[in-house]
Order: structure tokens, then sequence, then C-alpha cells
């Protein structure tokens, strides 16, 4: 088992480097440059024909637009106005 506890101990020795590596400003680049791509690329990817037919994906497709609708619904929630936003109601 000591084979199986080293290789654990790696990765999470792996995970942490690179989380404290994507916390300077190189890896803050990275991260950007990666949202970006994943942003661009999902929607071309999720319309290719052998996306489309896939029960699979189609699934994923639901599950995800459920999530964002989620997802907004907790931001409006949980939105506070910044106080001087120049916002005002007479």
């Amino acid at each position: 088992m000591g084979g199986v506890d080293s290789v654990f101990d790696t990765a999470a020795d792996l995970s942490a480097s690179a989380r404290a590596y994507l916390a300077f400003p190189g890896g803050r680049r990275i991260r950007h440059r990666l949202a970006t791509v994943v942003i661009v690329a999902a929607p071309i990817l999720s319309e290719l024909p052998l996306v489309r037919r896939s029960k699979a994906a189609r699934l994923l497709r639901t599950a995800v637009v459920g999530t964002l609708i989620v997802r907004g619904a907790e931001c409006l929630r949980d939105w506070e106005p910044a106080s001087g936003s120049g916002a005002e109601v007479f």
C-alpha cells in the first residue's frame, strides 16, 4: 500500500503547488485565458452535430441551463447595491 500512499501524497503536493501558483499574477493570467477559452468554446462545441445527437450531451445541456438559472437567481437574491452608486429612488 506504500505505492498508493505515495501517489496520493504526490497528487496532494502537486495540487497545493498548482493552487499556490494560480494565486500569483502569472497564474491569474492563465486562469483568465483558460476561462475565456471555455466561455468561447462551450457554445461552439455544444452545437456540433455529434454532440447534439448524444443523449448524454442533451442531458448535460439541460442540467447546465438549470444550474445557470439557479445561480442567476442566487446572485440576484444576494446582491446588495453599493451605497452612493448614483441610483436614487425619488
